[in-house]
């Protein structure tokens, strides 16, 4: 895809996915077990940002939505210097999750979990505040656009990961408007096309 990563970072990044697998036996986090199917679908598929502009240096980044933890563990390997904070309402999933970030060696300085739904957390003290939100399968442009608005700080992005034929609205609520798009494809045995969308 024309992204590259530090090996210490990729090898990071491949320590969670194994110990995310495993965490997977007994708490339903992917529906995907086989490990070279989990490498393309979650490990690659996140890495896919690291093909974007984004300089994102010291920020902060939100996952809505995380689920098992990518894309916002693949953030924390791209961007080592921000802080990374996986947000879903599950709460076993977000347990099962920081066993798989602590047995990787993940810095719990610069990624964690909360247990929320993201159309409260502006009621928290997290309105505007981050400078990256990220949204993979969770729901649509418009859906995830009325969630980040409030979140976002001042030229902060969201990044959305569709599927090739999902729509890429020019603007979604908030006035969040289309910076750019890019389209790849997941290898065999993927075998998708996919693509990742901006919006600021």
């Amino acid at each position: 895809m024309g992204c590259e990563v530090p090996l210490d970072r990729v090898e990071l990044l491949l320590k969670y996915l194994d110990a995310m697998l495993l965490q997977n036996e007994s708490v339903n986090l992917t529906a995907v077990r086989e490990r070279e199917s989990a490498v393309l679908f979650h490990a690659l598929d996140s890495l896919s940002l690291g093909c974007s502009p984004l300089e994102l240096g010291a920020g902060k980044c939100l996952d809505i939505g995380t689920g098992n933890g990518f894309p916002g563990v693949a953030v924390a390997c791209l961007f080592p210097e921000a802080t990374v904070l996986l947000m879903d309402r599950t709460l076993k999933k977000l347990r099962a999750i920081e066993l798989a970030l602590q047995q990787a060696g993940f810095d719990p300085k610069r990624i964690g979990t909360r247990q929320m739904d993201a159309s409260e957390a502006p009621a928290h003290g997290l309105e505007k505040t981050y400078q990256l939100i990220t949204n993979r399968a969770v729901g649509t442009p418009r859906e995830m656009g009325k969630l980040a608005k409030p979140l976002l700080a001042k030229g902060g992005e969201l990044f959305c990961w569709l599927a090739e034929d999902t729509e890429a609205p020019p603007q979604l609520p908030g006035d969040l408007r289309l910076q750019g798009q890019m389209s790849y494809r997941l290898p065999a045995p993927a075998d998708r096309q996919r693509r990742l969308v901006c919006y600021r």
